[in-house]
């Protein structure tokens, strides 16, 4: 499943960065919780090192069974 990609999130807190080995290469990632509840609504990409990835860094990747659309 692609998850979308996000360049501003509100209301989120980021853990600390940490090298992972995604299905897509060795990125450079830091959890983001909610807010207020502290779970976990996905990561934001701070560094890839494939080149065909690098358009990730800088952007969050938020679950899809995370978004919720409420009084839109």
């Amino acid at each position: 499943m692609v998850e979308p990609l996000f360049t501003h999130t509100m209301n989120v807190v980021a853990g600390l960065k940490e090298d992972r080995q995604l299905t897509t290469g060795l990125h450079t990632v830091a959890d983001i919780y909610c807010g207020d509840c502290r779970e976990v609504l996905g990561w934001k990409c701070e560094r890839a090192y494939v080149a065909t990835q690098k358009y990730k860094a800088g952007k969050f990747i938020l679950e899809k069974s995370k978004i919720v659309k409420k009084n839109w």
